[in-house]
């Protein structure tokens, strides 16, 4: 090996930087940028004072704006400065801290259960947090003091803020609905004391979609519980919806919005009524009473065809002491009739020899009524002078004027109500004592459009207060309208069959009830042995068919029983002929059987199987059933007994333990000397009867006793031993025997013979 081989190494300086130390300027990045991140992102920390600690606790109570945690409380400490509250320190997110200004609001939010409705739900999940209301003004700030409820709603939400005014809060509270038409459309917001105007100023927002609905002449009032009045006519309970009556609220009423009514705008200021009467719009009139009349003010109504259309809102003394100048409250509606035409007079009870009216009043109180004029061309009028007396019946106005008649008027008097099908088609106008003093009339004016409604048939009666008739049956209560109940009233029907027309001054009787009203058909007289099941109503039926009832009953002049007035209301002439049976229907209980157990519950009535007589009125009850007319089908029979024995309508008769046929009724002969009993054999077994069949009695049992002979029991099937029935067999040849035509007579024999049920003959049914 050579020196060449091993020459020296070259040795070089080498300048760059070691890729190990980027690590340290990494890590220093890294550090700042943390450290910038922490600065940056840190919460703020801020303090807030609370009247109490209790439902706040570190590191749980969060601070929530609109739904999203933007703090936690930290630390919560007794504020010792005056002992006075609790001062909560909360870290706020960052971001929050462009919203951290003076006018910022903090509230506690916890779940609160009253009468007035269920707030704060969600802390129940939750638990309780604390509310956050941003501000807009003001510098910055990091301490803040507590609301001890939610802050007003910021008028610059969309809708409608406006202010009410009102002398008390009432029941009112934040959150109270605002009612429009029992719709909520808004909500009360605030309230606070006025001192220099000693008011309570309640500002209420109104939802967007409904802003439109308040006016510059919109009014609002309190419904707040339930508003109730109580007088001689009855008690009046109003409310507005049961929200109002549990939570207290607010409704308005508002005109059409025009040019003259423009719309509300934002801050504008109304008057907040007491109660619905003190915010009535009315149009004011005064009336002249002379001479002076007792009204109350703010209790006297003003009466218009039964309807309430005014209020007296203030009477006084005129200067010449001897009338009175009321002040009235007009329904708007009712101003095109306030002409110089209309006639006023106050309605008070008034009873004479002459006249009689007003009896409404002891139940109402007095009123003041109005008539307004035909005339609807009349100059307006606002001044009005009272009439003394009530005017007397014109009979140049409009409508159809009658006459009713009757002995007594009871409770109907000037002013009641014309009633058909219970709706008001007139007005009683007068009530005056007949000439002779013996009856009362009652002029009545049916409206104009309705007088189509009367004609000669038509049939009056006094509908004041409530009918009750009871029974068996059940009750019975007929009522007309409300109205006639309180202050009286006449209602009339139309029979079936149609009358004339009938022109002004048609006098018609006034029955004293609907009852005696449609008593439009023919009055028949029952005669009865005693009273027993019967009483008035007791209905009179045919084929299970209504055609009457009994309206009164009454003792015979001779004590010997009674009489049973009854109405037969329908096809009353063929009822009322000759020959015409008349039985009472009553429930039948035994060991053979049951019927017209339905007269248990409903009564007993009366059936009836018409005649072919002349036209009879006077009838006597039959004890029995009529006899049924003979079937059309099957074969019918006579058979002759010398006495009815057990034999009823109804009875079965038995071939060979079998029925075939049944018992139609039964009477004695001509010369009272037998019975003849009605049959009906089935068209199917009609075959087996022949010229030489036997008919006996099956039923009970027959027991032949002998000494040496011993003891011999005959009897039919078990039913036949309770119930009864007639047996029959025909001879052993009866198949060569010809069959019998309907009417054929046979002996009914007490018992059978022994040969008689051994005979089986061959007889093919059909």
């Amino acid at each position: 090996m050579t020196d060449r081989e091993y020459e020296d190494a070259l040795i070089k300086d080498s300048h760059s930087i070691s890729i190990v130390w980027l690590l340290p300027l990494i890590a220093i990045a890294i550090g700042g940028w943390l450290l910038v991140k922490s600065l940056v992102e840190s919460p703020i920390e801020i303090t807030i004072d609370f009247a109490s600690g209790t439902g706040m606790e570190v590191g749980k109570t969060k601070v929530m704006y609109e739904g999203i945690t933007a703090g936690v409380v930290t630390d919560i400490r007794l504020d010792t400065t005056d002992l006075d509250g609790v001062i909560a320190t909360v870290e706020m997110d960052r971001q929050m801290e462009p919203l951290l200004r003076e006018s910022t609001q903090f509230w506690l939010v916890k779940p609160e259960i009253s009468l007035r409705g269920i707030t704060g739900l969600e802390t129940i999940v939750t638990g309780n947090y604390i509310g956050l209301k941003v501000g807009l003004s003001g510098d910055k700030a990091n301490h803040f003091t507590a609301l001890d409820s939610p802050p007003a709603l910021d008028t610059q939400v969309p809708g409608l803020h406006l202010e009410l005014r009102a002398d008390d809060l009432g029941s009112l509270h934040v959150d109270a609905p605002v009612l429009y038409k029992k719709v909520v459309v808004g909500s009360v917001t605030q309230y606070r004391l006025v001192p220099d105007q000693d008011e309570v100023s309640i500002s209420v927002h109104i939802e967007e979609e409904y802003a439109h609905l308040v006016s510059q002449q919109t009014r609002f009032w309190n419904v707040s519980g339930i508003e109730a009045s109580a007088d001689l006519s009855g008690i009046q309970v109003k409310t507005e919806s049961l929200l109002s009556v549990i939570q207290g609220g607010i409704t308005f009423d508002t005109p059409p919005v025009t040019e003259a009514n423009p719309a509300a705008g934002n801050g504008d200021v109304y008057p907040l009524f007491p109660d619905y009467e003190a915010a009535r719009r009315g149009v004011e009139a005064t009336i002249v009473f002379r001479p002076p009349k007792s009204l109350e003010p703010g209790a006297t109504p003003v009466m218009l065809n039964g309807f309430q259309v005014g209020l007296v809102q203030a009477v006084e003394l005129r200067d010449d002491h001897r009338s009175v100048q009321a002040t009235v409250s007009f329904d708007p509606r009712v101003v095109p009739y306030l002409t110089k035409a209309t006639r006023f007079w106050l309605v008070e009870p008034q009873i004479s020899l002459q006249e009689v009216s007003g009896l409404d009043t002891l139940l109402k109180g007095k009123y003041v009524e109005m008539e307004p004029a035909p005339d609807t061309e009349a100059a307006a009028s606002r001044e009005f002078v009272a009439l003394a007396q009530p005017p007397k019946v014109d009979y140049q106005r409009p409508g159809l004027h009658l006459k009713l008649e009757s002995p007594e008027l009871s409770s109907v008097s000037r002013g009641s109500p014309v009633l058909y099908r219970q709706v008001q088609v007139g007005q009683v106008q007068a009530v005056s004592l007949a000439e002779a003093g013996t009856r009362v009339i009652a002029d009545i004016t049916v409206e104009p459009r309705y007088a189509d409604l009367v004609n000669s048939h038509s049939r009056f009666w006094k509908a004041s207060g409530v009918s009750v008739t009871g029974s068996l049956s059940g009750l019975k209560i007929r009522t007309e309208s409300l109205a006639s109940i309180l202050q009286g009233g006449v209602a009339f029907y139309n029979p079936e069959e149609s009358g004339e027309p009938v022109r002004n001054g048609h006098v018609f009787n006034l029955y004293e009830d609907y009852e005696r009203a449609r008593e439009d058909g023919l009055v028949v007289r029952i005669h009865l042995p005693s009273s027993e099941g019967v009483e008035q109503g007791t209905l009179i039926k045919y084929q299970g068919f209504v055609v009457g009832e009994v309206r009164r009953l009454s003792l015979k002049e001779d004590l010997g029983g009674m009489v049973a007035e009854a109405v037969l209301t329908q096809h009353p002439q063929r009822f009322a002929v000759e020959g015409t049976r008349f039985w009472l229907v009553q429930p039948q209980l035994g060991f053979t059987g049951s019927a017209h157990l339905e007269t248990l519950i409903k009564g007993q009535y009366f059936q009836v199987q018409p005649g072919a007589g002349p036209t009879r009125y006077e009838f006597q009850a039959a004890l029995e059933p009529a006899a049924a007319p003979p079937p059309s089908e099957g074969l019918n029979l006579v058979l002759v007994a010398p006495r009815l024995s057990s034999i009823r309508q109804g009875l079965r008769i038995y071939y060979r333990d079998i029925v075939v046929g049944e018992v139609t009724g039964y009477e004695l002969g001509p010369n009272a000397n037998e019975v003849l009993v009605y049959a009906n054999i089935e068209p199917d077994y009609a075959t087996l009867v022949r010229e030489g069949t036997r008919f006996w009695n099956a039923s009970g049992v027959n027991i032949d006793v002998g000494l040496f002979s011993g003891a011999s029991i005959k009897t039919e099937s078990l039913e036949a031993i309770l119930a009864g029935g007639i047996g029959f067999a025909t001879p052993d040849a009866g198949q060569t025997l010809s069959p019998v035509p309907d009417g054929t007579r046979f002996i009914l024999h007490a018992e059978a013979e022994p040969e008689w049920l051994n005979w089986a003959p061959q007889i093919p049914l059909p």
